[in-house]
């Protein structure tokens, strides 16, 4: 059978282990069946749907439900019937369907040959901390066909369930990191006179489907140390040439069956500035202090007590300082004191991931380093998984 290299499987005790603890929560909180809905795709070639490819290492074109029963089997519900037989082999539910235009009216189908009609049903969406979830349409149309069930959103019984990873998942998480790195060092080897910020951001592309993975996010964005004009890297690749004096800020995600690592770097074509300096060394310190307070029960106050050297030099930071990360953002989601971005409140568990990313700068948004990348929660404290050297990355003259 050829090997779908973007689709690699666990192994059967691993989802053998999830599915139990999926049906133990469903047991706790008196579900008798859960909707896994996927759908929407991230920045670049992977596919996301983390809650559905979780249950069942399938994902969508388009769309697809998983009815999973707390006794029996599951069933796929998908968008295209073509690709039935690909999605066979990859996925570790056998039973699949089409679903087509009408994929609501087939997942009521296969609720009432489930014997759901009275069912306690909960319903687990896209991602509970974006509050998406299911189209209204197919939510009004499910509950309207089955009028006698009783349905609840339960996205976070799935979610919750993610945050701390198996050894399994942190295997593949491993090898997800490395694809990121080999990809980060493919874009900077890149960087000549002509290059463009397209030119940087298809090497990154390139390197992460040469080494068997998918890329799930690339941003990118350069500009000019003498009259910086971004804070942030695009998230829309521009032609913009790369030059001299430019300094070059990104973050991308290379994954390995949907478990991606995370790395944020920033590129000087030439000698920094001074200004460039500080940004540098204060997101370096802050990175260091946030993951060496994290361990088992540390709280957000042990991130925000790191992070004060950026609010000391009356600096800012425009994105999350922390966020959970294992196949797309994850909870929780940690801002700069004072920031526009929430500070959520969590007890840090061993087997958590996270990406710290101080990412230091100006108020006016008009300057700023990018740095961080992934970390694991250990017993001992906050591994760094990313190889790639923490150092300014220096490009000679051109």
């Amino acid at each position: 059978m050829v090997q779908r290299v973007h689709f690699p499987k666990f192994s059967d005790q691993e989802y053998e282990s999830r599915w139990q603890r999926i049906r133990d929560a469903m047991e706790a909180r008196q579900f008798d069946c859960l909707l896994v809905y996927g759908a929407y795709c991230s920045f670049g070639s992977d596919p996301g749907e983390a809650n559905l490819r979780y249950v069942t290492n399938f994902v969508d074109q388009f769309q697809a439900y998983c009815v999973f029963p707390k006794k029996g089997e599951a069933t796929l519900a998908t968008s295209y019937n073509g690709h039935i037989s690909t999605g066979k082999e990859v996925s570790v539910v056998q039973d699949i369907r089409f679903g087509g235009w009408k994929i609501d009216e087939k997942v009521v189908e296969i609720l009432r040959e489930k014997g759901m009609e009275k069912g306690r049903i909960g319903i687990v969406g896209v991602n509970s901390s974006k509050r998406v979830s299911i189209p209204l349409e197919q939510h009004t149309c499910i509950t309207r066909l089955l009028p006698e069930a009783e349905f609840e959103i339960a996205t976070d019984l799935i979610e919750n369930l993610r945050r701390v990873k198996s050894d399994e998942e942190i295997e593949f998480l491993r090898k997800g990191v490395k694809i990121t790195d080999q990809s980060l060092e493919a874009y900077v080897k890149a960087i000549r006179p002509g290059a463009r910020n397209i030119d940087l951001y298809n090497e990154i592309l390139a390197e992460t489907h040469r080494a068997e993975g998918t890329l799930c996010v690339a941003l990118l964005g350069s500009t000019s140390m003498e009259n910086p004009g971004m804070a942030l890297p695009d998230a829309y690749m521009s032609d913009r040439p790369i030059a001299q004096g430019d300094v070059i800020l990104s973050e991308h995600s290379s994954a390995y069956g949907g478990y991606s690592g995370q790395i944020m770097r920033t590129v000087f074509v030439g000698k920094p500035t001074r200004h460039y300096e500080k940004l540098f060394q204060i997101g370096l310190e802050v990175f260091e202090r946030v993951r060496s307070s994290i361990r088992p029960g540390s709280t957000e106050k042990e991130v925000q007590e790191g992070a004060q050297p950026i609010l000391d030099a009356g600096l800012t930071s425009k994105g999350p300082l922390l966020h959970g990360w294992g196949n797309f953002t994850e909870v929780p989601m940690m801002g700069l004191k004072g920031s526009v971005q929430p500070m959520q409140s969590y007890s840090f568990q061993k087997g958590n991931t996270v990406v710290i990313e101080p990412n230091p700068s100006t108020p006016d948004g008009k300057s700023g380093i990018y740095l961080g990348g992934l970390c694991l929660v250990t017993e001992n404290g906050a591994e760094s998984l990313h190889g790639y050297p923490m150092d300014p990355i220096l490009i000679d003259s051109f």
